[in-house]
C-alpha cells in the first residue's frame, strides 16, 4: 500500500471487520414501478424490454436472480383525484396494491401539469400523500421511492414544463418532510442529453429508459455500478484490494456510494456498499456478450452471458491452459475467425469492447462487424492498436494510437465510446481519444479474429482470449 495510505489502515480494516458481521444474505424482493406513460413504455419498439421497469429487472436480477419488478404503469394517468386519470381510481392501482411489493417506485405528475388537470394545483400534495399512504399501509411495509420529473420539451399531450418544473417541482420535494419516502432525481441526469427523450418531447428513449433503470437501481441497491471491480462476477478479497489501494483517490469505477452517481472519491461509503455484497455473486448488468474461449474442443465460441454463441470457421485450435485467463482460440492467420449473428448497434449508445490478445500482425482485425466496421485491430503500417468504428460519412475516419500490440506480449485491449468520445485502452490505460458524437448503425453479426469482409490478410494470427462487449462505457481501474 502506498505511504499516504498507512494512516488509515487501521480504521480501515476495523471498518471492513464491522462491516463482515453486519453483511446479511440476499432475500427475494418485489418492485412494483408505478406512473404514468413513461412507466408504461409508450412509443418504444419494444416496451416489453425497453421499458424502464423491464431494465430495472434486469439489473437488480444481476446481482441477486431472486428479484422481481412489476410494471403498473398507465397511458395518462395523474396524481390529482379530480383529475382527468386519476392513478388512485384505476386497475393498475388496484394490482400495484395486490402485488404486496418490498419496494413501490412512483413517477407521476407529468399529467397533472395540463391545464385542465391542474386547475386542482391545491389538492395535488395531499393527494400524493393519500396515494403515497395507500401503499405505506401495505402488509410488506414497502420502502417508498419518489422520482422527480424528468425534463418536458414542446409536445402534443399539453404538458406543461414550467409548471411540472416551477410549481409541481417544490410540491414533490416537501413529501419527506411528511412521510418516509425516499427521492430520486431525474430531472438533473437528464438534463444533459436531449437524445434521451423521443421526438414527442415527453416520453423516454431506450437509452433515457436504461439511464432512470440505472439511477433507481442504484438507489434500490445502495451501489453505483457494480461491486465488481475485476470482472470476475464474485465479490472478493481481489475487489478489496483494489478499494484499499485507490482509498482517498478519485477513482470513478470504484466511486460506487453514496447513489447513484458516488461522491467523487474512494473512502468509507464506498467500503461500506461494497461489504453489503461482500462474497456474493455478482453480475455487471450491462455485459452484453461475454466469449471466454475456455472451450475445450467444439464447433462453438459460447457467450457465458447471452445466446451470442459464436460458430469456428476455418480450423482454429482450443488452448484450454495456454490463454490470459485460463483458456484461449489459437488462429492461424489465413482463414480461422469466429463468426456471430447480431450482437449489438453502435449507434444504439455507449458501448465498450475489451479482450486480451497476444501475437497478430499489423493490418490484422481483432472483433468486426460484418457489413460494419473492422472494431479493433492493428494498423496496417505499425501494428499499433486501432479502431475503424465511426460516424462514417466523409468525416470518418480511424482513430489510431501509438502503442504497438504485435509485440507476442498479451495485451489487454480496448475500445470505448461515451456518447461523445471514441476512446482507445491497452492494459487498461488510456492510448488514444478523439471527439465522437455518433457511431454509424450496423445490424451485422461479429468476427472474432477476422476484419468485416474476410479479407485475406485481415485474419489474427495467435491468440484471443475472453472477449466482452458492454452496454456502457466502461472505465477501466487505473493501475
Amino acid at each position: 500500500m502506498r505511504a499516504e495510505h498507512h494512516g488509515n489502515l487501521g480504521i480501515l480494516v476495523l471498518t471492513i471487520a464491522t462491516a463482515l458481521v453486519a453483511t446479511g444474505t440476499a432475500e427475494a424482493k418485489r418492485v412494483a414501478c408505478v406512473g404514468a406513460s413513461n412507466t408504461y413504455g409508450y412509443g418504444l419498439a419494444d416496451r416489453q424490454t425497453e421499458c424502464y421497469p423491464s431494465q430495472l429487472a434486469e439489473i437488480l436480477k444481476a446481482f441477486d436472480p431472486t428479484w422481481e419488478v412489476g410494471n403498473f404503469g398507465l397511458n395518462g394517468a395523474c396524481v390529482l383525484q379530480k383529475g382527468s386519470l386519476p392513478y388512485i381510481r384505476q386497475g393498475a392501482f388496484s394490482q400495484a396494491q395486490a402485488y404486496n411489493p418490498d419496494v413501490v417506485v412512483i413517477q407521476l405528475d407529468g399529467n397533472d401539469s395540463v391545464s385542465t388537470n391542474w386547475v386542482y394545483n391545491s389538492d395535488f400534495l395531499s393527494d400524493f400523500l393519500v396515494l403515497i399512504d395507500a401503499f405505506a399501509q401495505l402488509p410488506s411495509r414497502p420502502c417508498i421511492c419518489v422520482c422527480s420529473s424528468p425534463p418536458f420539451y414542446s409536445n402534443p399531450y399539453g404538458i406543461d414544463g414550467n409548471v411540472v418544473q416551477g410549481q409541481i417541482g417544490p410540491l414533490v420535494a416537501q413529501l419527506p418532510t411528511y412521510r418516509d419516502v425516499r427521492m430520486i432525481d431525474l430531472y438533473a441526469p437528464m438534463i444533459s442529453s436531449r437524445d434521451l427523450i423521443q421526438g414527442d418531447g415527453v416520453h423516454f428513449t431506450v437509452a433515457g429508459a436504461r439511464l432512470v433503470a440505472e439511477i433507481v437501481a442504484a438507489m434500490i441497491l445502495g451501489v453505483a455500478g457494480t461491486p465488481d471491480f475485476t470482472g470476475n462476477e464474485k465479490v472478493d478479497i481481489e475487489d478489496l484490494v483494489l478499494l484499499i489501494e485507490h482509498w482517498g483517490e478519485e477513482e470513478p469505477a470504484l466511486d460506487i456510494a453514496p447513489p447513484p452517481f458516488g461522491d467523487g472519491v474512494v473512502d468509507a461509503s464506498d467500503l461500506e456498499a461494497f461489504m453489503e455484497y461482500w462474497g456474493r455473486e455478482v453480475k455487471d448488468p450491462a455485459l452484453t456478450a461475454h466469449w471466454k474461449l475456455d472451450e475445450v474442443e467444439g464447433p462453438i465460441a459460447a457467450d457465458s452471458v447471452g445466446t451470442n454463441d459464436g460458430a469456428l470457421v476455418g480450423n482454429p485450435t482450443w488452448q484450454p491452459t495456454g490463454g490470459k485467463i485460463a483458456g484461449a482460440l489459437q488462429l492461424d492467420g489465413a482463414d480461422d475467425c469466429a463468426v456471430t449473428d447480431f450482437v449489438c448497434d453502435p449507434s444504439a449508445g455507449c458501448f465498450s469492447l475489451f479482450a486480451w490478445v497476444r501475437g497478430g500482425a499489423p493490418g490484422q482485425v481483432i472483433v468486426s462487424q460484418d457489413k460494419g466496421a473492422n472494431w479493433l485491430m492493428t494498423h496496417a503500417s505499425e501494428g499499433s492498436l486501432t479502431a475503424e468504428i465511426s460516424g462514417g460519412g466523409r468525416t470518418g475516419k480511424p482513430l489510431l494510437s501509438a502503442s504497438v500490440v504485435t509485440d507476442d506480449a498479451w495485451h489487454r485491449v480496448g475500445f470505448v465510446w461515451n456518447g461523445s468520445n471514441r476512446i482507445l485502452y491497452i492494459d487498461d490505460v488510456e492510448v488514444a481519444r478523439d471527439s465522437q458524437s455518433s457511431l454509424a448503425a450496423c445490424r451485422g453479426g461479429l468476427h472474432i479474429g477476422a476484419g468485416n469482409s474476410l479479407s485475406a490478410g485481415t485474419f489474427w494470427s495467435a491468440l484471443i482470449d475472453d472477449i466482452r462487449i458492454y452496454r456502457r462505457a466502461v472505465q477501466p481501474i487505473s493501475k
